[in-house]
């Protein structure tokens, strides 16, 4: 659970949130959008929690101080990650904090000011440079075919990409359809599930070039 919750989404801000696996997932910034939904992309993600975990960690003065961060992720292996968000300029600012945290043993400060080591496995950074616009868009298509794909479809496309050649385009696995919206949604749906994977990185479109995975 967050350990505060944003306000939501006001008029001039990028506040809201998202759910993934019924959990309420909070972000306080247009950035903050394009990390969290990247990562609910990611394959083998169990949980995913916002604003957590707070840990403590001593600046270079000799400070004692505290950070909250951005998301909490849990793998299917039970592998946990603490996720701080900022954008690329300030990546060697934030390289400092968190090999700072790592010194102090990523230890949890919770209610009344307790102490837990070793809250998380592992720390990171996520930037503009790895939630692009384009990766937003493309985790955008992935997370909405969770909710809309059909299954009949997805089993027929399942067949079409069998006979497919090495490498094709997005654009070829509509041809011939009687529905284009239920194709595409089946595909991002092969995406996900990774039985198809883009050739090449950026934005998925039409025209971009697929290769099924073995």
């Amino acid at each position: 659970m967050a350990l505060r919750v944003p306000a939501d989404k006001q008029a001039k801000t990028a506040r809201g949130h998202t759910f993934f696996n019924g959990n309420g997932v909070y972000h306080e910034s247009e950035l903050e959008h394009r990390v969290s939904s990247v990562l609910q992309t990611l394959a083998g993600l169990r949980e995913l929690q916002s604003q957590y975990p707070k840990v403590h960690y001593t600046d270079a003065d000799g400070v004692l101080r505290e950070h909250t961060f951005d998301y909490f992720i849990v793998l299917n292996d039970g592998t946990r990650v603490a996720v701080a968000v900022k954008y690329a300029r300030k990546r060697a600012e934030m390289i400092d904090l968190l090999d700072r945290i790592c010194a102090a043993g990523i230890t949890g400060v919770g209610p009344l000011g307790k102490l837990t080591s070793r809250v998380a496995d592992a720390v990171a950074l996520m930037t503009n440079e790895e939630a692009t616009h384009e990766a937003f868009e493309n985790a955008y298509f992935i997370l909405t075919s969770r909710l809309h794909h059909d299954d009949a479809e997805y089993a027929r496309l399942v067949d079409v990409v069998k006979r497919m050649p090495g490498q094709f385009r997005f654009g070829d696995l509509l041809r011939d359809v009687p529905t284009r919206d239920k194709r595409r949604t089946a595909i991002w749906r092969l995406i996900d599930l990774h039985l198809i994977a883009p050739v090449y990185s950026g934005r998925i479109d039409d025209r971009s070039w697929l290769r099924a995975c073995a």
